[in-house]
């Protein structure tokens, strides 16, 4: 009630962990519409999430937020969830890209994985949503990768994301 709104109480929706155990995509993209329908009744713009970082360990602070431990899973769940949302006009910010699975000395940590690690577990999940799920926006992660901050690192970012994938949009 700070901005004096009346409408900003929202529903206390389950962590992406849970939907994500559901296995189930039809779910999943009733989730994303529900949401975005609470979002633009609020007016807002853009939902920042959904996660789809691969949960590789317990000390992260942040597995809520993600689409679990499987890369198959969390593609799958994540594509419904933002074409459903967005189709609503509400604009879905998938965090954080990429490997951002830690909590300690997370703005600072240099992340060790090969390519191939980085290929087939940490980012299968946001090549769907953008390939399949048509994403509008995607949020950086703190760390780094090859002692280069993600959000900065060129091999990620306009190799990966923007060239291989072909993501236009916000990042």
């Amino acid at each position: 009630k700070q901005a004096n709104w009346t409408n900003d109480s929202v529903v206390a929706f389950p962590s992406l962990t849970c939907l994500a155990a559901t296995w189930n995509t039809h779910l999943s993209g009733l989730y994303g519409n529900a949401l975005s329908e609470e979002f633009a009744f609020r007016g807002k713009d853009m939902i920042l999430g959904p996660g789809a970082n691969i949960a590789r360990t317990p000390y992260c602070g942040r597995n809520f937020e993600y689409m679990g431990e499987d890369p198959f899973l969390a593609g799958e769940m994540i594509v419904p969830y933002i074409q459903r949302a967005q189709a609503n006009g509400v604009a879905c910010c998938l965090k954080h890209f990429a490997l951002n699975n830690q909590e300690i000395d997370r703005g600072t940590v240099n992340v060790n994985v090969s390519e191939r690690a980085l290929n087939e577990i940490y980012l299968p999940a946001f090549k769907k949503a953008v390939e399949q799920g048509g994403l509008w926006a995607m949020m950086g992660s703190y760390n780094r990768w090859n002692n280069k901050y993600c959000c900065h690192n060129d091999s990620l970012v306009n190799g990966i994301l923007k060239g291989d994938w072909g993501f236009d949009g916000a990042y």
